[in-house]
């Protein structure tokens, strides 16, 4: 049999996923409509994912001081919650490249088991966001009101 020819080996990488970037009402009205988050969350939701990611589905950040990364729309952490190999993807049973493509179905999974479990630990799910208590607290429904007429 031949040796495989450059462009062979080529084929077997997968294609890096496709991101999408947001717009607010677009967000919002999926996270809703799509998704079923709870309507008095979306205002949160989408004012985290403007703060962490500026509603990019491809985001990665990489700035945490112990060397982990955040991967997605609302920026998961691959400390606890994802992971880069078929190892079982960690809390949310994932892989941390799954969360950057144009389909947040995964992301927002993902989301519904760290809130909860930051309920349990904290009372408040949203505290897994380090944006929130800076910037999102409080959000009103009345900041989405062009967006659910």
């Amino acid at each position: 049999s031949q040796p495989p020819k450059g462009n062979d080996l080529v084929k077997l990488a997968p294609p890096k996923p496709k991101g999408k970037i947001y717009n607010r009402c677009e967000l919002a009205k999926e996270l809703y409509h799509k998704h079923k988050l709870p309507m008095r969350e979306i205002p949160t939701w989408v004012c985290i994912a403007q703060h962490e990611s500026s509603f990019n589905t491809a985001a990665v950040g990489r700035l945490n001081a112990d060397g982990s990364a955040d991967h997605g729309l609302f920026q998961i952490s691959d400390l606890f919650w994802c992971t880069h190999d078929q190892g079982g993807g960690k809390a949310c049973h994932i892989e941390c490249d799954r969360l950057l493509d144009s389909d947040i179905s995964d992301d927002v999974q993902c989301i519904r088991t760290i809130h909860e479990e930051h309920t349990r630990l904290s009372g408040d799910g949203f505290n897994a966001w380090t944006v929130y208590n800076g910037h999102c607290r409080d959000q009103s429904l009345a900041q989405l009101s062009d967006c659910f007429d």
